[in-house]
């Protein structure tokens, strides 16, 4: 079954979306604003673009930010897994180890 239908506006142009019932209609708003201002970001630096070379430009753009996300996500789950080693109170052998090498 269907979620909710969504009309937006997008650069001018309205468009309906039928949602997924596990997407809430906020979290596709903010998606859709998040779309939104990088199209108006592109278009105001480069405003003699096609919408397709604009539409492939802001993909690319999106898809930047996904990636140094997911670098920035790696590096940080690799400082929780040192502070995890730091604070586990025992090693196998029953020592406490401590290692502050980086």
């Amino acid at each position: 079954m269907m979620g909710k239908e969504v009309e937006v506006t997008i650069t001018g142009k309205r468009f309906v979306f039928q949602l997924a019932d596990d997407v809430p209609p906020e979290e596709f708003l903010q998606v859709v604003e998040y779309v939104e201002n990088k199209i108006n970001k592109i278009k105001s630096r480069m405003n003699e673009l096609d919408a397709q070379k604009l539409g492939l430009l802001t993909s690319i753009n999106i898809a930047q930010d996904l990636f140094s996300l997911k670098k920035e996500n790696e590096k940080l789950a690799q400082i929780l897994g040192r502070i995890d080693t730091l604070l586990s109170p025992e090693s196998e052998d029953g020592k406490l180890t401590v290692s502050l090498s980086s």
